[in-house]
């Protein structure tokens, strides 16, 4: 089922690139868990921004999660944001989420 929400966060990246420039990348770090017997998969978004003292793009992380759902739910949120739109309130999870990506924004 990941996969489906990989492909709509890669059709929302590749949205918020064409249409606004903003760089965004998707970045998985993959372990073994010995607790819970499986591989675990962390996902995290980057954006490149320019930095002109050093004249090289710097990667700053946006958003990292476990779950391929809220990184969809975080590019759409970004999408409606970028485009001047209400973010939509689905749930009462997502709420944290917002919460903590309007701290990362504030604190970069």
């Amino acid at each position: 089922m990941a996969d489906k929400y990989l492909k709509t966060s890669n059709r929302l990246r590749t949205a918020i690139q064409k249409r606004f420039g903003v760089k965004i990348m998707l970045c998985t770090n993959q372990w073994f868990s010995p607790d819970k017997d499986r591989a675990i998969t962390c996902y995290i978004l980057k954006e490149a921004t320019w930095d002109a003292n050093i004249k090289k793009y710097v990667n700053n992380e946006l958003y990292r999660a476990y779950s391929t759902v809220r990184i969809a739910l975080y590019l759409r949120d970004y999408w409606y944001e970028l485009n001047g739109w209400e973010v939509p309130t689905d749930n009462a999870m997502w709420e944290e989420v917002k919460r903590t990506w309007q701290h990362q924004k504030a604190n970069p």
